[in-house]
């Protein structure tokens, strides 16, 4: 081999190792750089009804607040994932035209919140009959607005007659 083939030996060895290692710095950016899609936390609300009325629905079947129950408890917590920011929580009813807010909080810092009922209608009465509810998340920083699924609350007047299968009077 001459001189003359050495070098454009080396020079073609030069181009090509020049070659490979700008590929190679951009495969390793393309692999390790995470997207916006995987550096944003997936938000998961969960959705929870406590107190007597809980524990009615598993003896009967619907969530339920009865009037001459003064003592009755019943209330929602909402948990989310992440659990920063704080977001606030609403619970609102369908009074037949459009959504009303019935209670709003704010999560802790552990990211759960509650949420109470009102078994009392605006003109004082008690609320007789059954009403849709769900619960809207806030949307804040990265994490979108969430809104629960629909759940029925039956409250039931005056004294019950627990011989009458349907337990009114």
């Amino acid at each position: 081999m001459n001189l003359n083939s050495t070098s454009a030996l080396s020079v073609r060895k030069k181009i090509a190792l020049t070659v490979f290692s700008i590929a190679a710095a951009l495969i390793s950016n393309f692999i390790f750089v995470p997207t916006a899609v995987s550096a944003v936390t997936q938000q998961v609300a969960t959705y929870y009804i406590n107190g007597d009325c809980s524990d009615y629905y598993d003896q009967e079947g619907e969530y339920a607040f009865f009037e001459d129950e003064p003592d009755w408890t019943c209330y929602m917590t909402v948990k989310l994932k992440p659990i920063t920011p704080k977001r606030v929580i609403h619970l609102q009813f369908w009074n037949a035209h459009k959504w009303i807010e019935e209670s709003k909080s704010t999560t802790s810092s552990k990211g759960s919140g509650t949420l109470t009922f009102d078994p009392y209608c605006n003109n004082g009465s008690y609320c007789d009959g059954t009403w849709k509810y769900r619960i809207i998340v806030d949307a804040s920083g990265t994490q979108k607005a969430k809104t629960s699924p629909t759940f029925e609350v039956v409250f039931y007047p005056g004294t019950v007659d627990e011989t009458n299968p349907d337990y009114s009077n």
